[in-house]
């Protein structure tokens, strides 16, 4: 198994894992050196940010995909499957049973995000029609779990400063995915299930409360919160944060719009042609998961200190 990484990275996540790890830059093509025996490939590398820009999350999703595809092509490389790690948000949110024939609405909160992912999605469409590229598309919802530095960290990290990690009630759905059903909908990939040029929703399949889910991590760190702090109110102070970033790009808010954005309504996916076209049985074990990425955090936290 082969491992594309940048040596900037933080990579002893990888220490004792079975890899090969090859050393390259997607953005820069001219260092890549494909091997010609991938079988599959699972490409989840892209630029995660809810503060770039249009052309930074467009060179940082769209046109390392098309990198990687020209490179795949280059090198002589026909893997039996390509799976793309798009995002449930290409189909909006803040409604119900959303799906290709029922999106949800725009994510504004993080919309350059979002655009450059559906380009994404449409290079692959297009390379599947005109080239017959076996490509399967994952959309997981928001992603959680052990070894998630982009969101599970900095939020267990801000209750643990004492932010308030439940704005309102509390008391909307939200649609999560556990790291682990993400990983199965890729294996599921790979033994050739589902269709190729299709995309599939990737979530728990059991939706829970923001109350429940930040109300979990906050008693197993020991934090209570004392305030509620309105919607609206937290609208307005994620906007003031994201207008300080613009004008002092290496502050860095610990607020954005968009899960401020998502905790005033509804939100829950259609997984059920994940089911039956993938074969996905998510798990859904809210308690021992919350166990598992606390101690993950913990552990991390541990490890950073000695």
């Amino acid at each position: 198994m082969t491992a594309l990484v940048r040596r900037t990275s933080d990579l002893h996540f990888l220490d004792g894992l079975p890899l090969t790890l090859l050393y390259a830059d997607l953005a820069d093509p001219g260092s890549v050196r494909l091997p010609a025996d991938l079988d599959y490939v699972i490409h989840a590398a892209a630029l995660a940010s809810e503060s770039a820009t249009m052309s930074e999350a467009r060179r940082g999703i769209r046109d390392t995909t098309a990198n990687l595809l020209d490179l795949l092509k280059r090198h002589g490389v026909r893997p039996k499957r390509f799976i793309y790690i798009s995002t449930g948000l290409v189909l909006g949110h803040r409604a119900t049973g959303i799906s290709d024939e029922h999106p949800g609405r725009p994510a504004f909160g993080i919309r350059p995000y979002v655009r450059a992912k559906r380009a994404a999605e449409a290079l692959l469409r297009e390379r599947w029609e005109a080239e017959g590229l076996p490509a399967v598309i994952l959309r997981p919802t928001d992603v959680y779990g052990p070894y998630d530095r982009t969101t599970s960290q900095r939020v267990l990290k801000a209750i643990e400063d004492g932010w308030p990690a439940i704005a309102g009630t509390g008391r909307h759905v939200l649609s999560f995915c556990w790291v682990g059903n993400l990983a199965q909908a890729c294996h599921l990939a790979c033994r050739m299930n589902g269709k190729d040029g299709a995309a599939y929703t990737v979530a728990n399949g059991v939706d829970v409360t923001w109350r429940e889910l930040m109300g979990g991590f906050q008693a197993r760190l020991g934090r209570t919160q004392g305030v509620f702090v309105p919607v609206a109110a937290a609208y307005l102070i994620a906007l003031v944060l994201q207008l300080v970033h613009a004008l002092v790009p290496a502050f860095r808010p610990r607020l954005s719009l968009y899960p401020v954005s998502k905790v005033g309504r509804d939100t829950s996916y259609d997984i059920s042609r994940t089911r039956d076209e993938l074969g996905l049985r998510p798990v859904h074990d809210l308690e021992g998961q919350l166990e598992a990425v606390v101690r993950w955090y913990l552990q991390e936290k541990e490890r950073r200190s000695a």
